[in-house]
């Protein structure tokens, strides 16, 4: 029979040995609890799909734009506030070379720049932010351009 552990005491928060096993190694790691829960918010993660200028969540981790002829221009987005976490942002426009702008409300892409130019279809840029919001390009896919604001 298999070793049942209780959550504080409560028998209805009855877990098995394989479900404590796996808060042995959360527990070991660096990751607080509040960080997995913000790389789990569904809010965060759902793409905001944008044909038109507009204002973010400064915690938006992917960002899709679109429009063939007119450029959409968009602001809210912190690399402090994604502090750990990623993102993505992608031009899914169907044709044109309209330029995309999006700018951070604080912190860099790479150290120096805080606006993102897509001006071409299917190019996209993934970044990852420090403790302190400043950017690490993982992914530039096309050209998108980096430019200080």
């Amino acid at each position: 029979m298999a070793t049942k552990y209780w959550v504080a005491g409560n028998p209805d928060g009855e877990i098995t040995d394989a479900k404590a096993q796996k808060l042995a190694e959360l527990s070991a790691s660096n990751v607080s609890l509040a960080e997995l829960e913000k790389s789990a918010d569904a809010s965060v993660i759902a793409p905001a799909k944008l044909t038109a200028t507009a204002a973010v969540a400064s915690t938006a981790r992917r960002i899709e734009v679109a429009h063939n002829s007119t450029p959409v221009l968009i602001t809210g987005t912190s690399g402090v506030d994604l502090a750990g976490q990623i993102l993505c942002i992608v031009n899914t426009s169907a044709s044109g070379t309209a330029a995309h702008v999006v700018t951070l409300a604080d912190g860099t892409y790479d150290g120096t720049n805080n606006t993102a130019t897509l001006d071409a279809p299917a190019e996209s840029l993934i970044v990852m932010f420090d403790s302190a919001g400043v950017g690490c390009v993982v992914v530039n896919t096309g050209s998108v351009g980096l430019s200080s604001v």
